[in-house]
């Protein structure tokens, strides 16, 4: 049996990844981490978040839209207060952290005991090719994006957990957002596989909220005020 565990949105909030990294380091040990990207940015420790998440060896990474907008901010037309806080982002990161950022995939395709995974954020946009949800799009339509022949789709984006099986022959599974959110629970899932089983669990864990409005206090984060009224 193969133990993983799936995770999305940790949006740079290390007091969340301390306590997951706690639990599967003395309560459930896994052998490999799928984080579906949005890691970085909201939150107020973008380079505590980067240094565990890029080089802990189970961490197995791809982008979300909050990595990829540091490369490219055409994507989207920002507020004022938003280009600063992306600014901020990448000069804490250095140029170090942020060429090893731009390697990372959109998407990845990896094989657990024969079950084959996607990762994505979330869906293509043929626009600006690059994953985004389509509103108001089925899952139906969401699949028919995707012509890979996998038995799990992982994503994230939407910050709500999601589990829908056999959808097109798929299996789409969203932890719900691991770092951001007004109820200060950690969101990710774990995945027991073994053979033709796979067991699925969805698991959460409380955190202490407080340290992360504190650190954007203490961290002087550009918008930081906002992002505190609207995730925290």
């Amino acid at each position: 049996m193969e133990r993983i565990a799936v995770v999305a949105d940790i949006h740079a909030n290390i007091h969340a990844l301390q306590i997951f990294m706690d639990h599967i380091n003395k309560e459930c040990e896994v052998s490999k981490i799928l984080n579906v990207g949005d890691f970085l940015q909201i939150g107020p420790n973008p380079v505590e978040v980067f240094d565990i998440v890029m080089n802990d060896k189970r961490f197995i990474n791809i982008m979300g839209n909050n990595e990829h907008v540091l490369f490219n901010r055409k994507l989207m037309e920002f507020p004022k207060d938003e280009v600063e806080h992306q600014d901020w982002v990448i000069n804490q990161l250095g140029k170090e952290r942020m060429d090893k950022l731009e390697k990372l995939p959109f998407k990845r395709i990896i094989d657990i005991k024969n079950k084959k995974i996607l990762m994505l954020h979330s869906r293509i946009n043929s626009i600006i090719e690059f994953p985004l949800l389509y509103e108001k799009k089925s899952l139906e339509k969401f699949i028919d994006d995707y012509d890979e022949d996998v038995d799990y789709v992982l994503i994230g984006h939407t910050h709500l957990p999601l589990y829908a099986t056999n959808w097109s022959l798929k299996n789409i599974l969203n932890p719900g957002a691991f770092g951001c959110g007004k109820d200060g629970i950690v969101k990710f899932i774990i995945m027991e596989i073994d053979n033709e089983l796979v067991n699925i669990t969805y698991k959460q864990l409380k955190y202490d909220k407080q340290k992360v409005i504190d650190d954007f206090k203490r961290n002087n984060v550009p918008y930081g005020e906002k992002f505190c009224e609207i995730f925290y």
